[in-house]
């Protein structure tokens, strides 16, 4: 069977459904329209934290050794500072001092401080004393301030080395024990009140300067000091931007729709959809040879045997009934366009509207069929 064009096809689809096109494209019109209204002038509110106060505060420890005995490296009455390790038989002091500080853009602080030597036997695991043997404890310095942002809290101590290394050796003769490790540290306590960016203080600190220390030498390990960063937070609301891919498709999605509605609109006032009596029959034809395929086979008009009588048929449903009625097939000629019924005295035919040969077929019909051998197919 001939293939009827794809445009008819399109145009019969947009005749039928026009109504229910034209409301799905109004539809899809406002739905798009809205969402691209929502998107782009109408953008969402969202809430977010925002860092509205931040201030910090800090202790740290600061150590040096006065040189007492004339030595090749370090000339007597020379102060060394920070140095990793200290000599005991030319510097047999460690002078320190511990800081306290705070940055803020407001405040007042109050900071009393209490600095002792803590000397402790036991055992030792990743820099901390898991377990206690013995302690002494001795006040080394303690001093007091109230300070403004900026401002720093010092106090200033002194650890006599010889002093500490009499004071182990006597604990170790009277427990009559040297065992586990001799733990020797400086330790700041600082009591902090006041207020700091419109923020209440009431702290206890505790910061360590770690030694280790031994006949001959000193040194200071570590130091476990504070650093605290205090934050606040405030919570805004702030439009969410939408993303590119986001504003501009659901445009683009709008006047994409809006064009289809048009030009749905267009083709039907334009008569672009109206279908001739013509193309109606094709397409009935074709619906037609879809239901009653099985009873037609394709075949080739008999040019050549004579029959009584030439009976032309209205559609090709028609003609499939004759079939039916005499129990033959519909032979389909597709190069003529042409479907057929033979019986034994007549020839049923249908002739497609859209067929080379339909006026010949029609005003030739009531002839035998050899009579048409003069024209060309």
């Amino acid at each position: 069977m001939a293939e009827i064009d794809r445009s008819l096809t399109f145009r019969s689809f947009l005749n039928d459904w026009f109504v229910v096109i034209l409301i799905a494209l109004a539809i899809a019109a406002l739905l798009s329209g809205w969402w691209a209204y929502q998107v782009n002038l109408v953008p969402d509110i969202e809430e977010e934290q925002r860092l509205s106060e931040q201030w910090s505060e800090s202790t740290s420890f600061r150590h040096s050794a006065y040189v007492e005995q004339e030595s090749i490296p370090f000339p007597a009455g020379e102060t060394v500072a920070n140095r990793p390790i200290y000599y005991t038989n030319i510097s047999d002091e460690l002078d320190g001092t511990y800081r306290y500080q705070y940055s803020a853009d407001s405040g007042t602080v109050d900071v009393e401080t209490e600095t002792f030597l803590l000397i402790r036997g036991g055992e030792l695991e990743d820099g901390n004393l898991t377990e206690t043997f013995w302690e002494v404890s001795e006040p080394l310095a303690s001093g007091s301030d109230t300070i403004e942002p900026g401002e720093a809290h010092t106090v200033q101590f002194t650890v006599d080395i010889r002093s500490v290394l009499t004071t182990i050796a006597t604990v170790e003769q009277q427990l009559d024990s040297s065992d586990g490790i001799v733990d020797v540290r400086v330790v700041s306590l600082s009591d902090v009140s006041g207020t700091a960016e419109g923020e209440t203080l009431d702290e206890t600190y505790r910061s360590e300067l770690i030694m280790v220390v031994s006949p001959s030498t000193y040194r200071v390990a570590e130091t476990n000091t504070v650093d605290e960063v205090h934050r606040s937070f405030e919570t805004v609301e702030v439009l969410a931007e939408p993303s590119p891919i986001v504003a501009y498709g659901s445009i683009v999605l709008f006047g994409v729709v809006v064009m289809l509605l048009m030009s749905v609109v267009g083709l039907r006032y334009t008569g672009y959809t109206e279908l001739t009596d013509e193309e109606e029959e094709l397409l009935e034809i074709t619906s037609a040879r879809q239901r009653f395929s099985e009873w037609i086979t394709t075949g080739e008009f008999p040019s050549e045997r004579e029959y009584e009588q030439t009976v032309l048929v209205d559609d090709l449903e028609g003609l499939v009934d004759v079939a039916i009625d005499t129990n033959k097939r519909v032979i389909e000629d597709t190069q003529l366009g042409v479907f057929t019924v033979l019986d034994d005295a007549y020839i049923y035919i249908y002739i497609r509207p859209d067929s080379a040969a339909r006026d010949w077929l029609v005003n030739y019909a009531d002839t035998t069929i050899d009579e048409f051998d003069e024209y060309d197919f």
